[in-house]
Order: structure tokens, then sequence, then C-alpha cells
């Protein structure tokens, strides 16, 4: 019994030194919660004087890889906590030398969401922010870990975790654009391959061209030097992409022991890069935004250069997976690619290599030097282009800087906060300098019934499946609300007909024609089934109208059923159409949140009169 006692007793003062984290989900938290580190496997932990710049100052705790074997860092208190009443995790992130490749794994005990993470590869701090709705399958109510591990595999690799908290961020609920992953398919492969090799031109093209498939093409100075320079001029012309494969295709090391292998400096790094970009777009007339490293190496002066002049550039193992889910954290300037072999084969490797994309919902790289070969036999090429081919519904096939340009730019888009305005939402962003023209995505609208899509003034219509697809070179998008149509229901004493006449410029809806040749009252009803409707939302009633001869007196009468607002509209004396944009400002005593009825009333005796276009909108 004293054993008992004792054991009891140890445990009430270990679970009051525990904090008290557990909260119930109700009204928004003021503060963030912080989150502890706990303990590690297979790293060598330290708490570092580094803070992250204009952050809490709280230390940061230091990880070093001090083994071969699975490695992660635990952020927990072990128990189980309520936290669902935040809906962002946050924390920061460094590498010791930059470039490091993380992943990151929220649990509850029973299910947990994962995501990969690259520090940057400057090694400057990076700040992560995740919402709750993307770490589907956690159950927040039930929150038990967060843990770090470094797929960098290097022993000796460091890293630095700082301020990792669970935080309420109060998100904009207006209608706003989400981007759709990977142009509207379920996951995305890139065909690339380097050298500038006959082969390819030979063999990959020709394979290529008969599917309608578009690759990416890494040459170096000996192509555009070449005696088959006409041939690679072709390739942008028919939609494939030239991408950079430095001038001499040196091999960056800190100690050269062969002619292919170079110690970089800023003249070489220069040169290899933005030098060699130059030289292949001027030489073959296309634009060059990506760029591949000679032996998949990312020397930091090669970097120095890439990061303000390509929109990505393609490592090997890159940034820890070869299988990159669009809500990643890639570096761009080290994505990863897979590599055919002479020891490869479509059925025993790069089948599983497409399945896995598909079935990842994942963007994969792949990478070939010689066609018909060793490297990569012609049989098992074409194998790999018709597996592709017949996959086509659930990949999107498309060039290595056509998948990152359209990945960066939806990270760019992802990232912005919309501005309300006085007709729904307006979102601007700014284009790198590297980026083509020519990148468009496809968006959703969330929280978006009753808005239209609009760039430089013009509506984008969406396809079968709901998307619109916007131009990220045009910096700006538009939210509209979209106008409230009303309809005509009926009239009284006049002769009425649909017309073929429509607004010029306008929805094409055709307008309604109405002659009066009576003397008694006359009125044409626009109302929607005569019920009250709020379009208190709306701030403008227009309309199109004209009369057949010209010169046409109307009266307008707007009314909630109870009180109305009357108007006298004239045509234009030529017989011309005439907008009118009445604001609803001006109609005192109408209340808009049950308005009923608008009633047309020829006051000229006889005439014939138009009415196009009646609606509530929003200016």
């Amino acid at each position: 019994m004293k054993k008992f006692f004792s054991i009891f007793i140890t445990a009430l003062i270990l679970l009051s030194q525990l904090p008290i984290v557990s909260q119930t989900a109700l009204a928004a938290p003021s503060a963030p919660y912080v989150v502890n580190y706990s303990g590690s496997n297979n790293l060598s932990a330290s708490s570092d004087s580094t803070v992250v710049p204009g952050s809490t100052g709280v230390a940061s705790q230091k990880f070093v890889v001090s083994g071969s074997g699975w490695n992660g860092a635990f952020y927990t208190d072990w128990g189980t906590h309520d936290v669902s009443n935040y809906n962002t995790l946050d924390f920061w992130v460094k590498g010791g030398a930059g470039g490091e490749a993380l992943s990151i794994n929220v649990s509850d005990g029973t299910n947990g969401y994962s995501t990969n993470i690259q520090t940057p590869s400057d090694a400057s701090w990076k700040h992560v922010s995740i919402d709750f709705s993307a770490m589907t399958g956690v159950d927040f109510t039930k929150w038990n870990t967060i843990t770090f591990t470094c797929n960098t595999s290097a022993v000796n690799t460091t890293f630095y975790i700082n301020n990792v908290e669970f935080s309420y961020v109060d998100h904009y609920t207006g209608p706003q654009v989400t981007v759709v992953p990977w142009n509207g398919s379920q996951s995305a492969v890139s065909l690339t391959f380097d050298d500038g090799y006959d082969s390819q031109l030979d063999y990959a093209v020709p394979a290529l061209d008969a599917k309608g498939m578009k690759a990416t093409f890494y040459i170096t100075e000996t192509a555009i030097t070449g005696s088959r320079v006409d041939d690679w001029k072709k390739l942008p012309l028919a939609g494939h992409e030239i991408g950079n494969h430095s001038k001499h295709h040196y091999e960056p090391s800190a100690n050269p022991t062969q002619p292919y292998q170079r110690t970089f400096n800023d003249t070489l790094g220069y040169d290899e890069t933005v030098a060699a970009q130059t030289e292949i777009a001027q030489a073959l007339n296309t634009t060059v935004v990506s760029y591949a490293y000679p032996y998949t190496n990312n020397d930091p002066y090669l970097v120095k250069y890439l990061k303000d002049t390509h929109i990505s550039a393609r490592g090997g193992w890159g940034n820890g997976t070869y299988y990159m889910k669009s809500s990643d954290t890639p570096d761009w300037m080290n994505i990863s690619s897979q590599f055919t072999w002479s020891g490869g084969s479509f059925n025993t490797h790069y089948k599983s290599w497409i399945d896995n994309a598909i079935s990842q919902r994942a963007w994969t790289v792949i990478s070939a030097h010689h066609v018909g070969d060793a490297d990569l036999p012609l049989d098992q090429f074409n194998l790999l282009v018709n597996y592709l081919d017949s996959n086509r519904s659930s990949i999107w096939i498309a060039p290595y800087g056509t998948v990152s340009g359209y990945w960066r730019a939806q990270k760019i888009i992802e990232g912005l906060t919309p501005n309300a305005t006085s007709t729904g939402t307006s979102y601007t962003w700014n284009v790198p300098a590297y980026f083509p023209n020519n990148i468009n995505l496809k968006v959703k609208l969330k929280n978006g019934d009753g808005y239209q899509v609009l760039q430089n003034g013009q509506v984008i219509q969406p396809d079968t499946g709901g998307n619109y697809t916007i131009s990220f070179g045009a910096k700006s998008l538009e939210l509209k609300r979209k106008p409230y149509a009303v309809n005509y229901s009926n009239s009284n004493n006049l002769t009425v007909s649909t017309d073929a006449t429509v607004v010029p410029g306008n929805t094409g809806v055709a307008s309604q024609k109405y002659v009066y040749s009576g003397s008694g009252w006359n009125g044409a009803f626009y109302t929607n089934d005569w019920a009250a409707h709020d379009v208190s939302a709306y701030n403008t009633l227009d309309f199109w109208v004209k009369g057949g001869a010209g010169g046409v007196t109307l009266s307008m009468y707007v009314s909630d059923g109870t009180n109305g607002y009357s108007t006298n509209i004239q045509t234009p004396s030529d017989a011309s159409w005439k907008h009118v944009s009445i604001s609803l400002a001006t109609m005192p005593g109408v209340d808009f949140t049950k308005w009923k009825t608008i009633t047309f009333t020829c006051v000229t005796n006889p005439a014939t009169f138009y009415i196009n276009n009646v609606q509530f909108s929003r200016t």
C-alpha cells in the first residue's frame, strides 16, 4: 500500500508540472499556443542563440544529423490537446548551409498530415504557415505531436527551428480565387533531355510529336554551334522548351581532378548561367527560363545567378522527394528529377514513376540523355510515351518550365491578400522579370456565388468544370458581383413582343418591344415572381431603353410593395439606345431588402418603345 501511495503522489507531482494547455474551442484566441521542443531521434540537439528577426526573441533549437538512420525532432508534451480554436500552424526554419530538405508530420496520435519543406538556399530564416484546412484527416481536438525530419541524407547536416505555435488568423471570408493544381489535372509529368544529343532529335522528338506531347531539352553551347542548330531552332516552334544546361557543362568541384571539373567563382558562375542563357536564347530565337545543373550539382555560385534570372532549376534528389505535391514548399533552385539509366526499364522502374505521380497527385520530372542506346532503349522509351498517352486524363504532360512556372505563379497567387472593393474583391501582384509572358492559371471561386471574374475589364467565362483561365502576366484580377437580372413578367394595355434588337456590345439578350395605342393606363411589369427580394447588396438600377421613333417619354416606378419611387425617362430623339443608371440611394423610401417590382409606363401616346437588360448592379 505504501508503494502504491508513493507512486500516486509522484504521478500527481508530475502532472502538476505539466503545462495546462488543453483548451475548449470557443472564441478565437488572441494569443498563440506555443509548442515546445521535447526530444529527438538521431539528431544532436541544442539551444541556439540565433533568433528569428523581429520575432519574440526566443532562442531557436539547433539540430545536427548525427546518424544514418531515421531522424526526428519532436515538438510535444506527449499529451492530447484541443487546439481546434486555432486555424494555423506557424514556425520558422532555416538550414545551416541552405537548401536543406525537411518534412513535417502533424499527428493526433491516430492520423497525420505530412508535407515537405525546403530551407532557403541562402541559409536565411523562412516563415512557414500552414492552414488547418490543408491538414486533412488530423483531429485538432486531439492534437498530439509535430515531428520534423531532415531528408538531406548527409551526416552533420544542420537545421534550425524556432517559434513553433498554433495561431488564429482572421481569414478573409469574401469571394476569392483558389488556383487549381497542375492545370486542372490530377498530376503532372515533365520529360526532360540533357546535353543536346542528336538521338534526341532523331528519336525522341518524332515520337513525342506523334502523340502531341511537349518536352524540355537542356542544351549547352555545343548544340547552338553544331551542325544541327537549325533542327534545335524548330523545337520551340513546335511547342517544346529549350532549357539552359550551362555553357561548358562543367562539374563544380572544390578540388578539380578531371578536365570537366572547375572551381567556381563569380566570373565562371555568371558565364555558366546568365551568359549561357543569353547565348542559347539568341541563337535559337526563344525564351530560356529554366536551368538543369550539370551532374545535378547546384553549386552556390550557380544558384547565386540563377535565382534572379530563371524560374527554377532542375537537380537530382532536389527537395527530398521525386513526387512533389502542389501544397509542398519547394526550393525553386533545386527541383528533384529521376534519371533513366542503362539498368532501368519501363516495367521495373518507369511505369511506377507515372503511377506514383498519379496516386500521390504530384509532379514528377523524368530526365534522360541518349535515346535509342543502353541509357534509354527505343522500345523502352516508346513504352513510356505510350503509357503517358494512355493516362492523359490523369496527367498534365508539359515541359518543365511550363509546370514549374505554373506552380510558382500558383504560390504567388496563394500568398496574396484579397482587397475588398466597392464592387467585390481585387487581387494585384508583381511578376518577376524572368517569368515568361504566357503563364496562364486555372482558378476556381471560393465563396463566389453571385460573382464574376474579370481581367483588364473583360469578363472571363468558366469552362464546363467551373474553372476560369486567367493570365498571370496581367498582374491583377477582379471578382465583381454579378448583376441581378430582373425579368419581364406581363403588361397592361400594351402590345408586347420579343425583339431581335439587342444592346450593342451587351449580353446578346433580345429586347422587349412595346406598342402603346390605347387611351387607358398602361404598364410593363418587371419583377422576379412578384415576391419580395433582398437586393440591398447592390447600389444601382440599370437598364437600356429606346423609342421606336425617338423622343418617347416613359415613367418608371420602383416599389417594395408598400412604398415606391417614380421618375420620368426620355428616350433619345434619334431612336438610339440609351443606358439608364440610377443610384439606389436616390430612391428614398424604397426598402431594397424587400424590393418587389419595376413598372414602366408610356406617357407618349401612341408610341413604340423597347426595354433591355433590366438589372441591379454594384458599381
